[in-house]
């Protein structure tokens, strides 16, 4: 045969290099390189739709869901807190409490939540922005559409906090960030690491994510997976940035563990460590759930086969944050809010595997698969959140409702999450945390009721039997036995959702 024409295995070879082509274009273009407009991909386009659509969710029943704790507090400190210095993150308590001013200044389950109802429905088209620069229309419209069906995202979204203000920033440093990248645009990459620090002034667990968007760029090219073709010199001018901020914002993250870990500190001893790693491996495991684990898991292992840089990228910053998080469970006690922020991160590497595998041998019916298969039971639990789940709050509002029909004159009330019982029994009042209308009931002043009782007055207790569990076992196991023996239980609303008990029980001792 002439050597100078193509035989089968040089005709073969230049398939799959076109093959290949193709892949890395489903794959995903360059910021550069993808139109300004709207989305390209008619398959994206409707995965967006559908996601944008979904996210409406989190406007839905906003007001019918009784507050918890935490919310009652943010009003609380809104006023009171952020005078005092401890509060490390004020933007947040401020843009809700002129949120509520603006409705007309009386507070209500609906004014403080609708910002971060707001917040987390932006988040949705943050993520598509985000990640389809470096990552391709499909897999960002994927990622898009597993946060707006996240119950995870709705809770947070239905709550007066600022987690979903905090994620929000993030993404929008992100977009611009990944768009400097492609282009080598040191001053602009330095801008959407700002962007994202701003995270924090919502809400400080946006620092476990910040390392990784500063230094991977570098450290992958290092390894040789640059992120993009022409990043030039910004890698290097961002990992000096962020040693320089790292230095500047010593004193501010010092001063922010230290108010945290006075709140949430622990027992230093490796049974403490080891109870409270084991608290966010369960709190974090009720979101990222076994099917999205191990979605995250074929993600990473797409990555590893494909030797892409922004692949690699989407795995690191995933590894560290939650990476951060587990250290710093060993020392306090973390939650899996504090991890919320890599929420959309989470969805992307669980959308990696579209276009770049799926999309060979399976097709698109194989995408679509993957995709139904990540997307439907999260339906569904959302579905749930908003029927039975009844929003997954302990239903405060209509216990104290309650009370506050029923009580006559002189009565003692007794109520956990005794803010929450204040807002809804003295609704002019702000300072939350010194309550005038009912007494706290926790494991602080466990023995107060049975002061109390001596003196003959008609007393009501409003209780959560789960919180009994955070009590010293004797003054729990006294309470209940006088909740049992001594008083008559008035009206329940039970709830249960997974291995939790959200009911909330009133008792009267006449």
């Amino acid at each position: 045969m002439d050597r100078s024409e193509p035989g089968p295995a040089d005709a073969a070879a230049a398939s799959a290099r076109g093959a290949g082509r193709v892949a890395d274009e489903s794959v995903g273009r360059s910021p550069a390189e993808a139109p300004p407009g709207v989305c390209a991909d008619r398959f994206a386009r409707g995965l967006l739709a559908a996601a944008l659509v979904l996210g409406l969710l989190r406007f839905l029943r906003l007001s019918e869901w009784s507050l918890w704790i935490d919310e009652s507090l943010t009003w609380a400190d809104a006023h009171h807190g952020i005078e005092g210095g401890e509060i490390r993150n004020p933007l947040g308590y401020r843009l809700i409490a002129w949120t509520v001013d603006l409705l007309g200044g009386t507070p209500s389950e609906f004014s403080l939540r609708i910002l971060p109802a707001v917040a987390g429905w932006l988040c949705i088209p943050a993520t598509f922005c985000a990640f389809r620069g470096l990552f391709g229309e499909r897999r960002a419209a994927v990622a898009s559409l597993l946060v707006a069906v996240s119950s995870w995202h709705l809770y947070w979204s239905q709550n007066a906090r600022f987690y979903t203000l905090s994620q929000l920033a993030l993404l929008l440093g992100a977009w611009t960030l990944f768009a400097a990248l492609a282009r080598g645009r040191s001053v602009v990459a330095v801008l959407g690491i700002a962007i994202a620090a701003g995270g924090a002034l919502f809400h400080p667990s946006a620092v476990l994510l910040l390392p990784a968007l500063a230094l991977a760029p570098l450290l992958l090219e290092r390894l040789g997976r640059g992120v993009a073709p022409a990043v030039g010199r910004a890698p290097r001018v961002l990992a000096l940035v962020a040693l320089l901020g790292g230095v500047l914002g010593i004193g501010w993250i010092l001063k922010t563990w230290d108010t945290y870990a006075y709140q949430k500190g622990q027992e230093s001893t490796l049974a403490a460590a080891g109870a409270s790693i084991a608290h966010f491996a369960k709190t974090t495991g009720f979101f990222v759930t076994p099917l999205l684990a191990t979605a995250v898991l074929c993600g990473g292992w797409f990555a590893w086969r494909s030797r892409r840089g922004p692949e690699a990228f989407a795995v690191l910053v995933v590894a560290s944050t939650l990476l951060f998080a587990l250290v710093a469970s060993a020392l306090v006690r973390v939650s899996a809010q504090y991890v919320f922020v890599v929420l959309p991160w989470i969805a992307l590497v669980a959308a990696l595997p579209v276009g770049n595998g799926l999309a060979g041998p399976f097709g698109r019916r194989g995408e679509m698969a993957w995709i139904l298969v990540l997307a439907l039971p999260a339906l569904a639990t959302c579905g749930l959140y908003m029927t039975v789940r009844r929003g997954e709050r302990p239903p405060w509002r209509e216990a104290y409702d309650h009370v506050a029909n029923a009580r006559g004159p002189g009565d003692q009330i007794f109520g956990m999450e005794a803010s929450v019982g204040e807002f809804y029994l003295a609704p002019g009042n702000t300072d939350l945390r010194r309550p005038t209308a009912l007494t706290w009931l926790d494991y602080f002043h466990a023995r107060i009721p049975e002061h109390w009782a001596a003196k003959g007055r008609r007393a009501w207790y409003v209780v959560n039997p789960e919180q009994f569990a955070g009590w010293d076992p004797r003054d729990a196991a006294e309470f209940q036995r006088f909740l049992r023996d001594e008083c008559r239980l008035d009206a329940v609303w039970p709830l249960y959702v997974e291995s939790r008990d959200l009911s909330v029980w009133v008792y009267r001792r006449d």
